[in-house]
């Protein structure tokens, strides 16, 4: 866990950081820590400066390790499977009796163990100590699958037993908790990127930014008010640019535009490992014809664009929408295109599934993961046709009754390229 320490006369950060990691250059860890030190006048070498008087956070500095081969385990239960394992306070942690790990396409993963628990044990006290937000990994048979943050584990008591869930996000999850530090307000970037409102954003937390997409054209202005949360912010200008968010294996925040490009796995009611499917219809979210205006000041002068929804007008329904073009909608200059970007994600968003499937692998071997396609055919969920479905999110389960499962919670294509389908799952 991070340490903390009183600054003393003559202390610099370069000696400080040489106590504590070796290396005098390390004084940027120290910085990014510390964001009230943001503004203060610098030393000759930039650092800024320190008073006796003073306390400095200084970060803990736990090396992952991206192979875990050569580790020698801290077997937690030794009748359990090892699949899943924890690298905490430098050690491995496995043998857990139940595990959910969540990969999200839009918004962070999250991990959520189960382990006995043994109050006398003094190695796992000081591992799963309350409060302390360590840093930790996750892997599944050895392969990392995110680097995060330890939350504060839950214990539970019972005449019978005694477990407890260590449970926890990545590095970049802290965004989604934390309001932009204080030193940053008044808050206005003017004429920058995304890309560049990240990084600046993001330096007091000791993250970086990942751009696996063009993070487009500058803000004319980017504001936000004491109380907002960092990922709020950086969420609503992602949206305008037409970008997702995620964080990447190294627990960074990580910015894309189409994940899921090519087929991964395929799956049929009635063959293994397919378990369920379910549909979750949204019919109030499904219009005959969606119409898009022009932004502009004079209604007259506005343009239109109508797309026609033929699966429902052939059937002789009628349910308008119409909306106006802003600078979040795709190409808002062009109305046609905005047009039908917003029909292709009303299909997405009007019917959604969750599969459910044995074990956490493809055919091949290789882990499912949240940048793959999938196809399904079940009929008894109303897939006639074998139909190609994004992931939204994908959850890794384990439970003493079922076993290693996988939900994949899917959509039509058309919410992230703005595809308009030619045949929807349940025609023939």
């Amino acid at each position: 866990m991070p340490d903390s320490c009183t600054v003393q006369s003559g202390d610099t950060l370069g000696q400080i950081a040489l106590k504590k990691y070796g290396v005098s250059g390390r004084y940027t860890d120290i910085i990014a820590a510390n964001p009230q030190l943001a503004g203060r006048k610098t030393a000759s070498d930039g650092s800024p400066l320190i008073f006796p008087g003073d306390v400095l956070i200084l970060p803990e500095q736990t090396d992952i390790p991206a192979d875990i081969e050569n580790e020698t385990p801290v077997v937690l239960a030794p009748e359990e499977g090892r699949e899943m394992s924890l690298y905490l306070d430098g050690k491995l942690f496995t043998g857990f009796i139940g595990y959910t790990l969540q990969l999200n396409i839009d918004t962070m993963d999250a991990f959520s163990f189960a382990a006995p628990w043994l109050e006398d044990n003094e190695e796992l006290k000081k591992a799963f100590e309350p409060f302390a937000y360590k840093k930790c990994a996750v892997y599944y048979r050895k392969q990392l699958m995110f680097t995060g943050t330890l939350l504060t584990p839950a214990p539970s008591v019972t005449p019978d037993n005694r477990t407890i869930n260590p449970q926890g996000y990545p590095l970049c999850g802290v965004l989604s908790d934390c309001t932009i530090p204080d030193t940053k307000y008044p808050l206005c970037y003017r004429n920058l990127t995304l890309e560049q409102i990240a990084k600046d954003i993001l330096q007091p937390f000791g993250l970086q930014a990942v751009f696996d997409a063009p993070s487009g054209a500058p803000f004319e202005k980017a504001e936000s008010e004491p109380g907002e949360k960092v990922l709020d912010f950086l969420k609503k200008l992602a949206g305008q640019r037409g970008l997702l968010f995620t964080n990447t294996a190294e627990g960074m925040l990580r910015f894309w535009q189409k994940p899921g490009t090519g087929l991964n796995a395929t799956f049929k009611q009635g063959e293994w490992p397919f378990i369920e499917a379910k549909c979750t219809p949204k019919p109030q979210d499904m219009y005959s014809h969606v119409t898009g205006f022009s932004k502009t000041d004079n209604e007259s002068n506005a343009e239109k664009y109508t797309y026609v929804n033929t699966f429902l007008t052939k059937k002789g329904v009628f349910r308008p929408y119409s909306f106006v073009a802003e600078e979040s909608d795709a190409k808002a200059s062009d109305i046609e295109e905005a047009t039908k970007a917003k029909a292709a994600a009303m299909f997405a968003n009007a019917v959604s599934y969750e599969l459910s499937v044995y074990g956490h692998t493809d055919k091949d071997g290789n882990i499912f993961n949240k940048d793959m396609t999938v196809s399904v055919y079940a009929p008894a969920a109303m897939i006639y046709r074998e139909t190609k479905f994004l992931v939204d999110s994908i959850e890794f389960k384990k439970s003493d009754s079922q076993g290693e499962i996988t939900t994949f919670k899917l959509t039509l294509p058309g919410s992230r390229d703005n595809s308009l389908p030619e045949v929807l799952p349940w025609e023939e």
